[in-house]
């Protein structure tokens, strides 16, 4: 069996990762799947309980079930934008790209190749999914690194009784995200985030670092990301 490769390197994918919604249906390969999974595992969880369950979404019915629910999420979430879709044009650039990604996906879910239902043990910590969802950062910079875009997207999880039962997920175990997965019709990074300076205090809160106060409000990422992400 080949062993798939990833495109880039971690720091790379660190600098570049965001949420991508918009999704090829092209299938992905088990062996990449299989990978994705399997660093995700690798991830630190509390008392070494490892209780992170995958339930791996293909079938047509469940998505289209899925993408239903999802439609009756984001017209209670996004109510007027659903009456009124040109209102998002008129928000500022970040707001509206964001919102017209989340509403692609909200009527597209059931083209994702895969949707992965990510469970953990009810009542197995004091916070739930906390051991759960640095498995998920594993998997999300993965498929970055795999040319994969991923997001976690919960709005199908208004009915997740239903789901649950759809999926014979045990009652002793809760869904604690849903993340569609597929080749990006997007392109990624870099992704532009606060400076460092302005959200990391020294030894008490508001008290200035200097190393950060000196440093490039970009960030460091120019270090690690190669030619073809920056255009």
């Amino acid at each position: 069996m080949e062993q798939p490769k990833p495109t880039i390197g971690l720091f790379e994918a660190l600098y570049t990762s965001r949420a991508l919604r918009r999704l090829k249906s092209d299938p992905i390969p088990d062996e990449v799947l299989f990978q994705l999974l399997d660093v995700a595992i690798r991830a630190p969880t509390g008392q070494i309980a490892q209780d992170w369950r995958f339930v791996v979404i293909t079938d047509v019915t469940v998505k289209q079930h899925l993408q239903t629910w999802s439609e009756e999420g984001w017209k209670k979430y996004q109510a007027r934008y659903v009456e009124n879709p040109a209102l998002i044009d008129e928000l500022p650039r970040t707001q509206r790209l964001s919102l017209r990604s989340v509403e692609h996906l909200v009527y597209h879910l059931a083209e994702s190749p895969v949707i992965l239902a990510v469970c953990g043990m009810r009542g197995r910590h004091s916070t739930p999914g906390g051991s759960i969802f640095p498995a998920v950062q594993n998997l999300l910079l993965a498929a970055r690194a795999f040319g994969l875009g991923g997001s976690i997207f919960n709005l199908p999880l208004s009915h997740v009784d239903e789901l649950m039962a759809m999926l014979g997920i045990p009652d002793n175990n809760e869904v604690l995200c849903l993340i569609p997965l597929g080749y990006t019709m997007d392109k990624t990074g870099p992704v532009r985030r606060k400076p460092v300076k302005k959200v990391v205090s020294w030894e008490r809160w508001g008290e200035t670092w200097e190393f950060a106060e000196e440093q490039p409000d970009e960030g460091w990422g120019e270090r690690w990301i190669g030619e073809s992400a920056k255009k």
